[in-house]
């Protein structure tokens, strides 16, 4: 626990054992500080915490305040959980620093090579909108999104029943900013937040960021969010949040059935608790039907729905959006604050693609370019790879879970196999990213995104010749 939680609790202890009434008013900055031993940031760095679990008042030019009691959250239960998602150590920056860093073979990043997108009909869909309507790159933007692309969005929805409204729209700078404005929503820092495990190492780092604490669920292969250990979590304590990529969850491809979706949903809103939903590879599911989000299934307007096309049309745009139920007014305001607004000419451009039918053509072709990649990785792994070795069946998306045997009984790690690929031009994704701790160091991901070649294979082939021999140093 960070020194500054640390003080945070021992002060409240202090406060609830001295019987302080409402209102007292708490020793200054100054004086904690030369009371405790610490700096003067982190007292008030412990102040602030207090302050954001409803513990405590700040009043202008006057300090600090003992919070009314109904008003007060009880930190007595924070201990039983696992603690803030600790520094990234050394090794651990060094590799997230690797994945998407330039390399020969890219089997890193969950994306997909230039070739896949229509890129040549965005061109000219920029210049001609640029041209004909100057405003979308000379006015200043303001507002929650272009009309033409929410409508859009909506409509597009309703093909897979999902049922949204245009007012609960706000378009993003891409899916992780709906992620970042849907967390800041509905949660304070040291909250405890549900999370899939594994689950994409990038959202690991934004709960970090946020001073959130991420209470890892089991992500069943076939199945997605174990919903029984979920219940039993919600049972034991205050989790404020649960986020699930239901369909196509990176990086095990996982699509939860509609009655898990549907399950997740009651189960949420009776207990009032927000579901942030990641919906990013929801259009590159390989099913004949598109799956619904779980968005689909909500009534009360709890689910937080975020996506974006960056994953489906043209990865540049960074263009995401995101459904924000009851919590609408309260993304609005935080986008204002984080980013205002987003540029209008990708907006109109897409809401063009996406009513002249060009978009449901090209996805039909993406979904089939993508399975077969993915076939023809799984295979290559599977012959190349040790004996033994685990590789998942996802449902959708760009990339296959890996897991490695063990060898003699002792578990591989991909961490040494990681770094001797990046320097032999291979990059990949290494499982430690994805969980906390060792949870998944002998597993790693792989990214189906690019048109095999020999190039690819030779990769692969070569992957797997690593293991081997890192398996038998461990």
């Amino acid at each position: 626990m960070p020194l500054y939680r640390q003080l945070a609790m021992r002060l409240w202890e202090g406060i609830e054992q001295a019987g302080s009434r409402e209102g007292s008013r708490l020793p200054s900055v100054r004086t904690l500080a030369a009371q405790h031993g610490v700096s003067l940031t982190t007292a008030l760095q412990a102040l602030r915490w207090l302050e954001t679990q409803g513990n405590i008042q700040a009043r202008p030019r006057s300090g600090y305040f003992v919070a009314k009691q109904t008003e007060r959250r009880s930190t007595a239960v924070a201990d039983r959980w696992p603690g803030p998602l600790p520094e990234l150590d050394a090794q651990a920056r060094d590799h997230l620093a690797m994945v998407g860093a330039p390399c020969e073979v890219r089997l890193d990043l969950a994306a997909g090579e230039e070739s896949l997108y229509p890129i040549d009909r965005f061109s000219v869909l920029f210049r001609r909108l640029a041209y004909q309507h100057p405003n979308l790159i000379g006015a200043h933007v303001r507002g929650t999104g272009h009309p033409d692309l929410r409508r859009e969005i909506v409509r597009q929805a309703m093909q897979y029943a999902c049922d949204l409204d245009p007012e609960e729209l706000v378009v993003t700078n891409g899916c992780c900013e709906a992620l970042n404005l849907a967390l800041r929503a509905v949660t304070r820092p040291g909250d405890v937040i549900a999370v899939e495990s594994p689950t994409y190492f990038a959202l690991l780092r934004m709960l970090r960021a946020l001073e959130l604490t991420p209470l890892p669920v089991p992500c069943r292969p076939g199945t997605g969010m174990d919903l029984a250990v979920l219940k039993d979590a919600l049972d034991q304590g205050p989790v404020k949040a649960v986020v699930t990529i239901a369909n196509a969850n990176n990086p095990v491809g996982s699509v939860a059935s509609d009655t898990a979706k549907a399950e997740l949903v009651r189960l949420l809103q009776e207990r009032d608790i927000p579901l942030i939903e990641d919906d990013i590879f929801g259009d590159v599911c390989f099913a004949d039907v598109r799956p619904p989000p779980v968005k689909a299934f909500d009534t009360q307007g709890n689910v937080l729905l975020c996506s974006a096309f960056s994953k489906s049309l043209c990865p540049g745009l960074r263009l995401g959006w995101i459904a924000a139920g009851r919590f609408t007014d309260r993304v609005k305001a935080l986008k204002y604050t984080t980013s205002m607004a987003t540029a209008e000419l990708q907006q109109v451009a897409v809401a063009e693609m996406l009513s002249s039918g060009g978009y449901a053509l090209h996805l039909r072709r993406l979904r089939k370019q993508l399975r077969q990649q993915q076939q023809v990785l799984r295979d290559a792994v599977l012959h190349y790879f040790p004996d033994g070795t685990e590789v998942s069946r996802p449902a959708g998306g760009f990339v296959l879970w890996v897991t490695l045997p063990a060898f003699e009984g002792v578990s591989a790690s991909t961490r040494p196999l990681f770094e001797q690929a990046r320097t032999e031009g291979i990059g990949f994704a290494p499982g430690h990213l994805f969980g906390r701790g060792d949870a998944y160091d002998n597993c790693l991901r792989l990214n189906a995104g690019y048109r095999w070649t020999s190039g690819i294979e030779a990769a692969i082939k070569r992957l797997g010749e690593l293991a081997k021999i890192s398996a038998r140093a461990d």
